[in-house]
């Protein structure tokens, strides 16, 4: 049985809608590692800050001694651990048109006020979101080295149906 569930991949690959879907209709509890990382923060130009090692392994913490969870991240270094834990890892990674569509999309709606975000959803904010995405196409972020140690619990996963065959095969 799968309790833990941790989805990774660039931005714009659907990390976040696949955890709160997984989470609604199977019972994970949902967790979002950018809030483990950053917390608002009005005074600074992009509306967060990073927390304190200490906070942030603390929230860790909590986050990952709950029963069954789902957490999603861009499968930054520091959150091995999760990886480690995890009984499953999803590695959401759509064709590059829809992820850069996708990031284009949702930045539109955040600066129309239409999606929350933790951040201010600025040009340099969407230059950089271009930037990870092409950091991640030459694996310059490391996310598909650091899966290597973890491969036989790695499902790919590129579209809808392998998200469907994925729940038939692993969670029903």
């Amino acid at each position: 049985m799968i309790d833990k569930i941790y989805i990774t991949g660039p931005v714009g690959a659907g990390k976040s809608t696949l955890a709160r879907r997984l989470a609604g209709e199977y019972g994970f509890t949902c967790r979002e590692l950018d809030n483990v990382v950053y917390e608002s923060d009005p005074n600074k130009p992009n509306g967060n800050r990073k927390r304190t090692i200490e906070a942030r392994d603390a929230l860790l913490e909590a986050a990952l001694s709950c029963g069954r969870w789902v957490a999603e991240d861009a499968g930054r270094a520091y959150f091995k651990r999760v990886m480690r834990q995890a009984d499953s890892i999803l590695l959401l990674e759509p064709p590059v048109a829809v992820r850069l569509w996708r990031i284009v999309r949702r930045w539109v709606r955040q600066r129309r006020g239409q999606e929350q975000c933790g951040y201010t959803p600025d040009w340099e904010m969407l230059n950089l979101m271009f930037r990870w995405t092409r950091q991640y196409e030459r694996d310059a972020d490391g996310v598909k080295a650091r899966l290597k140690k973890y491969e036989d619990k790695v499902c790919l996963v590129r579209n809808e149906r392998d998200i469907r065959r994925y729940i038939k095969e692993r969670l029903t």
